[in-house]
């Protein structure tokens, strides 16, 4: 009796879609009869609804007959429904809208008004039919098979959508993971960056329905874009069969399945656990040969420009394919889309949000990179508002080496957290680097975000919330959190092209700024010091005041900068303008009052003025010890750049020699205190090191100088690597110190060693490369042994005369006359040489 009545409700149902069908089709004839064109949206309709039509009688004819079982009539049931109320729907609309050979004008006007109203609705009844039609469509195909048990031979469709892709690149191991996985278990899911879709439940039902009859052979199923876990794991209305459309998949001996997504997890679900398919960029092999592919054969492109443009493309194929659509279509070389590329902001924006025409894919999926991208985005922030925040976060960054410290919110769980950056890693957007620590994007998906937040109008937003985070994470730059800072300042070059920041946010860059120049200035990177801490300052001024502490602070920074970038007279007045102002600010013994009146003594020690720097640095050091006590670093700063004063006064160098030299003793008890305070390897221990050196080498003490000297440079070295300015400089005067003991060829061998590595950094004419091919001269001289090379040193050094006049340093009145003067005993030896 159930069976006689799902039968009568099945042919009941297509009946009612046979006839409201017709209907429709009858309408569409008679508006062309009238010569007047069909709209275009209908016309698809009209050539679909007859063939489908024709096919439900035939099936109604076979149900009549008992040649279709019950479960298949059940799942056509809701289809047929649903295709009958959409075509219904959409006959009400046409008859709305539709003139009539009897309308006069001014009806047709207000129909034609209507149907702009009605365009919305209408195409999203058409897309839900034409859903609902291909379902018929698969189910007329196959409808033979799907009989009451008779012996019906199963009739093969082979459905092929295009041919072999011509363009396609063989990815060995993908290809291998996926067999073993298919053969192993029957199905396999492939997860990478993709596109994204919605199943139709009513479609799979009757899927479902045909692929579980064993009799209808050996089949393999692609769920492609399947990346919503939402909708494959909605309940669906039926209390019969599977509960969800994840269950509507199946999984049968005689099929395999094979998922694509874009979301590791949906892989996880309907696959195997554990055994989802990453799909990885391209390596550089296979992103050059698909380009190759698609450019003219007749045109030679160089491999290294092939080669560069598939890195600086990340080696993604479908933006590897735009870009060879774009330049066989506007006849462009590969260097001249490069340079393109390297020009970034809107001309990269513009080269990837470029559609390009692929015939093999259908009309309405996108080839644009940023706009198929852009579907994750959306999907994310829908789905996961948390990981959607920190992937507009991250965009704010340098693309690399993001650590959690920067994403992480106050007082967010671990386990909120980590969820988050899962759903980001299983969407293909970002990646783990491999010590677990930070977390990394590609380039262009880094790109296609920030085009996608300015499309939202919140990309400001996140710019100000990272330049925030940024400055409240950068450390304040001492030594202790150097390898902190140095992984940090990627990030800082990116914040600090933002531009168009709020007042708020422009004070949080300057304290940003304010912090990395001090960074800076200890890393001996005084021309970036200066220009942050300029920059700072005038942002402080603008906005706090000319007494604000962060305007005065950064102007000493910057004094400090001018002071090592050969401008110390300039320092000192600048020092001296804003001590009234410090005074004020602070008082005269606060600590940042007495570093204005040390810099000014350390200025005027620069510059040659040594009585002047002696008087000021023995205030500051008497004043900090009085209210900081000996041991503050402060103090013991004060205390080393009172005795390295002492050491180069020329009154100081004149007292006895011995080891009661004042500065030696000085030098001493401040190696002692750092020691104490810091331990052995710390830069201001490192500091005494190499000044003791100095100091003692001057009292003639050569052995312990060696020693002091030794354990400075080894351990620079091992810090900061054999090119630290300050490695250099302890190099060169342990060279001095072996030149003073008669070790010439030691002392050369320094001191050829120091001129490679300021040539290598600073430059041919920087003043220090000027003193190190001095020294290099001076102990060629004492050994004799090679005149040329004394010569040709000489004639390098006076061809930077300029350079030497200009340099604010004490002794460069040296250079110049030592010079002459190695070059006139090079010249005697030589002629002396060539006589014999």
């Amino acid at each position: 009796m159930a069976e006689a009545i799902a039968a009568i409700s099945f042919v009941s149902a297509v009946i009612s879609l046979v006839d409201t069908g017709s209907r429709m089709l009858s309408r569409l004839r008679e508006f062309s009869e009238a010569s007047q064109e069909i709209p275009e949206s209908f016309k698809h309709l009209n050539a679909q609804l007859p063939i489908v039509l024709d096919a439900l009688r035939r099936t109604e004819a076979r149900a009549n007959d008992g040649l279709v079982d019950k479960r298949t009539q059940e799942a056509l049931v809701p289809t047929i429904q649903g295709c009958r109320d959409r075509v219904a729907g959409l006959y009400d609309i046409l008859e709305d809208v539709l003139p009539s050979k009897t309308d006069s004008s001014l009806d047709r006007a207000i129909k034609a008004a209507k149907s702009l109203s009605k365009d919305r609705k209408v195409q999203k009844l058409l897309k839900d039919i034409d859903s609902y039609l291909t379902s018929l469509t698969f189910h007329n195909t196959s409808g033979d098979a799907m009989n009451t048990g008779r012996d019906v031979p199963v009739r093969r469709i082979n459905m092929t959508p295009a041919d072999r892709d011509t363009n396609f690149v063989d990815r060995p191991d993908i290809f291998r993971a996926l067999d073993i996985t298919m053969k192993e278990y029957g199905r396999a899911a492939v997860a990478g960056i993709g596109g994204v879709g919605d199943p139709q439940a009513d479609t799979l039902r009757i899927l479902h329905a045909w692929l579980s009859e064993e009799s209808n052979g050996s089949w393999i199923l692609v769920v492609d874009n399947a990346d919503d876990v939402d909708i494959l794991e909605k309940r669906l209305p039926s209390e019969n069969g599977p509960k969800t459309l994840h269950q509507l998949i199946p999984y049968r001996q005689h099929g395999k399945v094979l998922v694509t997504t874009r979301d590791r997890r949906v892989g996880e679900r309907l696959a195997v656990r554990g055994r989802t398919i990453i799909v990885p960029p391209m390596s550089l092999w296979e992103g050059r040969t698909l380009l190759v592919s698609y450019l003219p054969t007749a045109r030679d492109y160089e491999k290294g420009g092939l080669d560069e443009l598939v890195e600086t493309l990340d080696c993604l194929p479908l933006a590897i394919s735009q870009a060879a659509a774009y330049m066989t279509e506007n006849y462009m070389e590969v260097s001249d889309y490069i340079s393109l590329l390297e020009e970034g902001g809107d001309e990269m924006e513009a080269l990837l949000n470029e559609s390009f025409s692929d015939a093999r894919r259908g009309e309405a999926a996108d080839n644009s990179v940023l706009r198929t991208w852009k579907l994750s985005f959306d999907q994310i922030t829908h789905r996961f508002s948390r990981a959607a925040d920190l992937l507009s976060s991250m965009a704010m960054f340098d693309r690399q080496g993001v650590s959690e410290g920067l994403l992480r919110k106050e007082g967010e769980t671990k386990h909120v957290f980590n969820n988050a950056l899962a759903t980001l890693q299983n969407f293909s957007l970002i990646g783990r680097s491999a010590d677990g620590k930070n977390y990394y994007m590609h380039r262009l998906i880094q790109i296609a975000i920030r085009t996608w937040l300015q499309l939202k109008g919140t990309l400001s937003k996140w710019e100000e919330e990272a330049t925030h985070v940024l400055s409240t994470r950068f450390p304040i730059g001492d030594y202790e959190t150097w390898p902190a800072c140095e992984t940090l300042i990627p990030h800082v070059r990116v914040i600090l092209d933002f531009e168009g920041l709020p007042r708020d946010s422009l004070l949080r860059r300057a304290e940003l700024l304010h912090k990395v120049a001090w960074f800076d200035r200890r890393q001996d990177r005084w021309q970036l010091a200066y220009d942050r801490a300029e920059e700072a300052a005038a942002v402080f001024k603008l906005m706090l005041g000319p007494d604000a502490p962060q305007m005065l602070s950064s102007k000493v920074t910057v004094a400090d900068a001018l002071i090592e970038l050969e401008k110390p007279r300039e320092a000192e007045q600048l020092l001296a303008d804003i001590l009234p102002a410090m005074e004020r600010v602070y008082g005269p013994n606060h600590i940042e009052t007495l570093r204005n009146k040390g810099n000014q003594g350390w200025a005027r020690f620069r510059y040659g003025n040594f009585e002047g720097a002696d008087a000021m640095l023995l205030e500051v050091a008497a004043a900090r010890e009085k209210t900081l006590g000996f041991m503050h670093p402060s103090t013991l700063l004060a205390l080393n750049n009172l005795a390295v004063n002492m050491h180069t006064h020329p009154l100081a160098r004149l007292e006895a020699r011995g080891s009661d030299n004042e500065a030696v003793a000085l030098g001493r008890k401040v190696l002692a205190a750092r020691q104490q305070l810091f331990g052995p390897k710390h830069i201001d221990v490192l500091e005494i090191l190499g000044n003791l050196g100095d100091f003692l080498a001057e009292v003639e003490e050569f052995e312990e100088a060696e020693e002091f000297y030794s354990k400075a440079i080894s351990a620079r070295e091992e810090l900061f690597g054999p090119g630290n300015p300050w490695t250099l400089t302890n190099m060169h005067n342990l060279a001095v110190c072996y030149s003073h003991q008669g070790k010439y060829a030691e002392a050369i061998k320094i001191n050829k060693a120091v001129l490679s590595s300021r040539i290598k950094t600073l430059g041919e004419d920087h003043i220090d490369t000027l003193m190190s091919r001095s020294n290099l001269a001076y102990e060629l001289v004492n050994s004799g042994t090679d005149w040329e090379e004394v010569a040709l040193q000489a004639r390098l050094i006076l061809n930077y005369r300029d350079v030497i006049e200009s340099a604010q340093r004490p002794f460069k009145f040296n250079l110049v006359p030592a010079a002459v003067r190695h070059l006139r005993q090079a010249h005697k030896h030589l002629e002396a040489q060539s006589a014999e």
